[in-house]
């Protein structure tokens, strides 16, 4: 059996010794033939490049380069020599998150990237409105249409959610990467990087945005933003006295670095304050900082968030749990029981399990009536934000006409305010006789439509929503988001719509879990983001993706679109569509469906059935498959097969189904069995891209061989038996000749 080995190094110190704070750090990753050497710090005369480059020995070499905060004269020197080096060591550099001052040199300095390609890279943005400045990381395959442009959108901030704008010349800044063109990652690679650095791509790296309100003996902390190494923990702790309570609803994101700075954080506050008291704790945060090793003997927390949905009107929102009124239900780990806002019923904790565990150990807190009347005040005041810079021209005190004889600088200053407030009421006056109202939905009035009226079977328009009813079996109408294409809005109604049939498929029986656990979770955790900042991009898209997949295998039966309808508006940006979609399946088509679905086949220990629709939220980017439901023991256990996977192929031949699954690898085993072989089969397992598990099976022994025979046939010269290649499509040999039975 073939088993992937994975090593990990201890972090480098580039050119100092252990007792002295490090400028630069080196965390070493291997996996096979890949390395990736992360880089955090200053690059300068201190760094060793030749040194370094000869610890570097492999097929492909990842450079992780987003940490890097400057890069000094000497620096570049070593880092040449680094490049020159390292080249020798490996057949392929790759650059992913390219710092500004890499992409700075790259343009720059010759042989910066030393014969490596950059893959992705982060652009400098900032926000007059917040005066801040954020980082986006740009992909130089999905966002090539961008950057050809020379110019990249205005995008929401994450700290205000105001616009802000692309801060250097797009000409100047894309020359590099222009000139490399663009190209896609091996599908290995994807794997590793998602594996070893948890990788993003078009995630806004923000930094911690901390405010901060004294009130009496009360000090109040809003968090906002990626919880990392970057955490001001010192900082903050600097004259904390009395009661601090800290809201932490804005941290989306929790780091190992991160989690380890909060806990450094607690410890250092706890003999300083009366209490610290946590609001707003969303999942991730409950799951990573709410234990009892974490919280000590002062923290306590007051309310959280849980995921929860509602089966009858597909509602799915995170709900705010009020500690103290809930501490009988929580010390049983169980989740208390909440009615839907929306139709009035009891709706379904979709918490993972983890967060389920933390449940216990949350102390009661007892908070005295003015305690908690103040943590609603402060929890709901608007913090002041500073106003926009560069937006208005006052003119110079020198261009100005001279005075006249006999006005003095005050008569002036106040014929100036008069006019100027005149001129002001004016504007207002102009705007509310000619601006247009605002419509439906903001958009202003509609401007054309598929039909004359709106069809009957549209109940709820909310963009984005989608409603389901169970009078006929199953009934859903799904709208779209306001998009430029009518093309697009309807195929997003219509993944809507498919999507919520899918889901009522599943029923109450949690059926879904037994086969492929957290798919309910992570579809609950797409439309809680979604419902906390329904303008985020990547909230959004997650929805998206999801709802795509899951309609991608539904449509394979034989439920149609029973309705469309669109309407279009003229905006400032051009004209948007909202469209709508109704997919409806009978009660009976919908039963046998069911069945269909949770049908099994068994082969070679293993009981498997069709790959769900739902399972999507999880593996967007499959629609196919056999999912293991159980496994006995048998040669299929120990190729390393274990509950749960996903089998994709079976020596290179599509896995469509259960039933596809069952004939493949009883077939191949059977001539594996007569003639020796490796068994391969490509797996998605529980986490990270498809992977290939093998293993060599022995075959009948053979006789000795005649003057006319030359002995058994090597099983590199069995032929295919048949059927479409798969391996390049999820990340095979691309041509290797690896693992390929005809080489």
């Amino acid at each position: 059996m073939e088993v992937a080995t994975r090593k990990s190094q201890p972090i480098i110190a580039a050119g100092q010794p252990p007792a002295v704070e490090r400028k630069l750090t080196i965390e070493k990753f291997a996996d096979g033939p890949i390395t990736c050497l992360k880089f955090v710090g200053t690059i300068d005369e201190t760094f060793d490049g030749k040194k370094i480059a000869k610890t570097v020995e492999c097929e492909t070499l990842v450079l992780d380069l987003g940490g890097v905060k400057k890069i000094s004269s000497f620096g570049i020197r070593e880092w040449v020599d680094f490049m020159t080096t390292a080249s020798k060591q490996w057949k392929q550099l790759i650059l992913i998150e390219c710092a500004s001052k890499v992409v700075d040199q790259l343009n720059m300095v010759a042989n910066f990237a030393g014969g490596g390609r950059v893959f992705s890279f982060y652009a400098p943005f900032r926000c007059d409105y917040c005066d801040s400045e954020q980082r986006v990381l740009l992909e130089v395959a999905k966002d090539n249409e961008a950057i050809k442009s020379m110019k990249l959108a205005e995008r929401p901030c994450p700290s205000c959610k105001e616009s802000m704008y692309f801060d250097e010349d797009g000409s100047t800044y894309f020359s590099y990467i222009l000139g490399q063109g663009s190209f896609e990652l091996e599908r290995d690679v994807v794997a590793f990087l998602a594996a070893k650095l948890d990788y993003r791509i078009g995630t806004i790296d923000t930094k911690l945005r901390v405010d901060k309100i004294i009130d009496g003996r009360i000090t109040y902390l809003r968090l906002a933003g990626d919880l990392n190494n970057t955490f001001p923990r010192e900082k903050l702790a600097e004259g904390l006295e009395g009661t601090v309570i800290v809201d932490v609803t804005g941290i989306p994101r929790v780091e190992p670095a991160g989690a380890a700075e909060w806990r450094s954080f607690v410890q250092m506050v706890t003999p300083l304050v009366e209490n610290l008291l946590l609001i707003g704790v969303m999942p991730l945060f409950l799951e990573k900082l709410c234990g009892p090793h974490d919280l000590g003997a002062k923290v306590q927390v007051v309310d959280f968030a849980l995921p929860y949905t509602c089966k009858k009107c597909g509602t799915t929102s995170a709900q705010t749990i009020d500690v103290a009124t809930h501490a009988g239900v929580l010390k049983f780990a169980t989740a208390p029981e909440l009615i839907c806002g929306e139709c009035k019923t009891a709706m379904q904790c979709t918490a993972s399990e983890a967060a389920m565990t933390i449940l216990p150990g949350l102390v009661k807190p007892g908070l005295a009536k003015e305690l908690q009347r103040k943590i609603e005040e402060l929890r709901g005041k608007k913090l002041e934000k500073k106003p926009p810079t560069g937006l208005v021209q006052l003119p110079k005190l020198a261009d100005q006409p001279a005075a006249r004889p006999g006005l003095g600088t005050g008569t002036i200053a106040l014929i100036a305010i008069v006019i100027a407030a005149l001129g002001a009421i004016g504007i207002l006056v102009y705007q509310r006789f000619t601006k247009p109202e605002p419509g439906r939905y903001g958009l202003g009035a509609v401007a054309a439509r598929s039909a004359p009226q709106r069809p009957a079977w549209i109940k709820a328009d909310a963009p984005g929503e989608v409603e389901c009813a169970n009078d006929v079996g199953a009934s859903c109408v799904g709208v779209s988001q306001p998009l430029a294409s009518q093309e697009d809005a309807e195929d997003e109604a219509s993944d809507a719509a498919y999507e919520g049939i899918a889901f009522r498929l599943t029923k109450s029986d949690r059926w879904i879990d037994s086969i492929a656990p957290q798919v309910l979770e992570a579809r609950s955790a797409a439309y809680a983001a979604l419902a906390r900042d329904p303008r985020s991009t990547q909230a959004k898209r997650d929805v998206h993706d999801g709802r795509h997949a899951a309609a991608r295998v539904l449509r394979r039966n034989s439920t149609q679109v029973a309705g469309r309808y669109w309407e279009a508006y003229d905006t400032a940006e051009g004209r948007k569509y909202i469209a709508f979609a109704q997919v409806t399946i009978a009660r009976g088509e919908a039963d046998k469906l069911v069945a269909a679905y949770k049908k099994s086949q068994t082969a070679l220990g293993a009981t498997v059935v069709d790959f769900y629709p739902e399972v999507g939220w999880r593996f967007p980017r499959l629609d196919h498959g056999a999912i293991v439901q159980s496994l006995d023991h048998g040669v299929l256990q120990e190729l390393g097969l274990a509950e749960h996977y996903i089998v994709l192929a079976v020596d290179g031949h599509d896995v469509a189904d259960a039933a596809a699954f069952a004939k493949l690898v009883e077939s191949e085993h059977a001539i594996l069995a007569d003639r020796g072989g490796q068994l391969r089969l490509l797996v998605q397992t529980e986490t990270g891209d498809p992977r290939e598990f093998a293993t060599t099976i022995a075959g009948k022994p053979t006789t000795t061989p005649t003057p006319h025979d030359h002995g058994p046939r090597s099983t590199g010269d069995r032929p295919p038996t048949g059927g479409v290649n798969v391996w390049d499509r999820f990340g095979g040999n691309r041509g290797s000749g690896r693992d390929d039975p005809t080489q």
